[in-house]
Formats: C-alpha cells, sequence, structure tokens
C-alpha cells in the first residue's frame, strides 16, 4: 500500500499493528507493510525514531519499547566529594564526562580524571575552595593535552575544571547525559583524555539502547564545542550510504 498521505502517526499504528508482538523489528520487516523506496522508507524510520514513535535498540534493529527514562548517573568517590562541597558554596558548576556515563559501561575504571565546568568568573574562587577540602585541581587552559600530566602519580585522582558560562544543559551540579557525551568526546577525540576509543562507542551504543536520546540536542551541544560535524555524522550514521562512507574515505587518502 502506499503511504505518501499518511501522517506519521498513522505510519507508526499501521506498524505497530502488524508488528507490535515483537520485541523487535527491522526494515526489511517494514518494508512488507510499506510499500516505499528504500530511500523514503530509510529517512521515515529515521523521523519515526526521532519522533519517538519507535526506539533503536541495534544497527538496523527498532522497538516500540519504552526506553528507560529514570536511568541516573552513580558518580566515583572525587566527583561525590566536589560535588557535595560545591553545592555547598553555592558557585555555578556541574560535573560532566565519564561520571555521568559511567553507568553506561561494563568496566567502569576505578579511578579517572574528573571533568568540572565552573562559572569563568570564579574560577580562582572554587579552585581555593577545593584546595581547602583537599582536591587537587587543573585548569583546563594550563595544558593542551593529558599525554604531560599522564606521569604524575595522582593523575587519575585530579579534577579538571574548565570554565564556562553555559549551564543550560546540567541541573543540580550535573550535566545532561547529551551534554556528558559531548564533553568525553571532545576530551577523548581532541585532547587523549585516558579513555580508549572503543570504550566511548559502547557508552554511546548502550545510550541508544537505553534511553529516549535527544540527537538533535547532542548535535545542537556539539556546535557549542565547535564539533558538531563529528557528532552529526555519529547520529545521522544510519542514513549515509555505504557508497559514501567509501567516497569520504577516498577523498581522506588522496587529500594527504
Amino acid at each position: 500500500m502506499k503511504s505518501e498521505k499518511m501522517t506519521m502517526e498513522k505510519k507508526a499504528d499501521l506498524i505497530k499493528e502488524k508488528l507490535g508482538g515483537k520485541s523487535s523489528f527491522t526494515m526489511s520487516d517494514v518494508r512488507t507493510i510499506l510499500d516505499e523506496k528504500d530511500t523514503t522508507l530509510t529517512w521515515m524510520i529515521w523521523n519515526l525514531t526521532q519522533s519517538g514513535y519507535i526506539n533503536r535498540i541495534g544497527k538496523g534493529e527498532y522497538t516500540f519499547e519504552k526506553k528507560e527514562k529514570n536511568v541516573q548517573p552513580i558518580l566515583s568517590g572525587l566527583a561525590q566529594k566536589v560535588l557535595s562541597v560545591l553545592q555547598e558554596s553555592g558557585q555555578d558548576f556541574f560535573i560532566s564526562g565519564l561520571d555521568i556515563l559511567s553507568i553506561f559501561m561494563e568496566h567502569v575504571p576505578e579511578t579517572y580524571p574528573v571533568l568540572l565546568f565552573v562559572d569563568k568568573s570564579a574560577i580562582e574562587n572554587i579552585q581555593e575552595i577545593l584546595s581547602k577540602n583537599g582536591i587537587d585541581i587543573i585548569i583546563n587552559t594550563s595544558f593542551k593535552e593529558y599525554r604531560p600530566i599522564r606521569q604524575m602519580a595522582s593523575v587519575n585522582e585530579v579534577t579538571l575544571m574548565i570554565p564556562t558560562r553555559e549551564f543550560t544543559y546540567s541541573e543540580k551540579g550535573l550535566a545532561s547525559f547529551e551534554k556528558a557525551f559531548v564533553d568525553l568526546y571532545y576530551e577523548v577525540t581532541r585532547r587523549d583524555y585516558p579513555l580508549p576509543i572503543q570504550e566511548l562507542v559502547r557508552i554511546y551504543l548502550n545510550m541508544e539502547r537505553r534511553l529516549p536520546l535527544n540527537t538533535n540536542r547532542l548535535i545542537k551541544i556539539a556546535s557549542r564545542r565547535n564539533i558538531h560535524p563529528d557528532i552529526r555524522y555519529i547520529v545521522e550514521r544510519d542514513q549515509i550510504s555505504e557508497k559514501a562512507f567509501t567516497f569520504v574515505d577516498r577523498l581522506r587518502n588522496w587529500s594527504r
């Protein structure tokens, strides 16, 4: 049946009527219900996912089951101490990165640098507060990458303090999951944060499976850090053809 004139809701209802009894389904399953070209079907499924009618749980795999809405971060001991100290101080701050995302890891490192974003105008004041409480601080403007400080005995127990004026994507001193991923991605890919890239991939895949992840918000947050091409490439990978991947790989090889 042709579905050009069907609304998004009606398309979702029709798919659910036929496939709702399955724990998951693929684009091939949807193709048997809606007579569409593959390109149209790909964008339709993407739009249904973005609109929250269906959820992506794997590569080319979808479900009508609702994702978790009450996933809570599990902070490291150091991050808990930072949170407690700064909440009492009344300063503007939020913890981001791995502390927010460790819930999506199977094997969480025993210790790791805490990413702490603080009000740009209160750096010295916050540094003094944390130092008085025995918390080691490194301000991110004092180094360009982690490699030079990896030899420090306490590097894994250091709090990296990052000045900011953007607190939109945080609440009660904790970054949103989308903000935390963008911040961690930046540190890992741009400054050699001590986390293997494959672990970052696993974190993202688990976020997709478990959360109603707001990919538009991810891209918007990434644009503030000037890494939106990277994040857009990640979240829209299912809409990119294999030929396009090949084309870009060859372009990059030939331009080197």
